[in-house]
């Protein structure tokens, strides 16, 4: 997605990394250097480029380029399991970003899951418990 925001910031909205859909590994994720994120946003020609797939809220700019994942609802990282979701804000004198959070019932998610015979109930329930990590956090 490319939309111009009403200050005339040029905002990008990817998956995973610009011009990915995480499926060939490319995503921009945490422990990522400079250069290897410069690469990721290579061509990206935006000013604040938004993406997901990690599932992991974070904010960081580099080379006057805003880079925003906006979390996840359904499935946070531990250790903060509340469900994630980014709030944007712009009008003709700016835009402001707000990382929100909330709490819910996670033991109702898996136990729904589980009489919806989910194939992947039991992983996720270990999701929702904090048991899994993303690869690149240390555990």
């Amino acid at each position: 997605l490319r939309l111009t925001l009403p200050d005339g910031t040029r905002l990008l909205g990817a998956h995973a990394a610009p011009g990915s859909d995480g499926t060939d590994g490319k995503a921009l994720i945490p422990p990522q250097s400079d250069d290897e994120t410069r690469a990721l946003l290579d061509g990206s020609e935006a000013d604040l480029v938004c993406v997901g797939h990690s599932h992991w809220a974070m904010e960081r700019t580099l080379d006057g380029v805003r880079v925003l994942n906006v979390g996840s609802v359904s499935n946070p990282w531990a250790p903060d399991l509340r469900a994630c979701w980014t709030l944007l804000e712009a009008d003709a004198q700016g835009h402001r970003i707000e990382q929100r959070r909330v709490t819910y019932d996670l033991d109702a998610v898996v136990a729904a899951l589980r009489r919806a015979g989910h194939p992947t109930a039991d992983a996720l329930g270990a999701h929702f418990r904090g048991e899994r990590r993303p690869a690149w956090m240390p555990a």
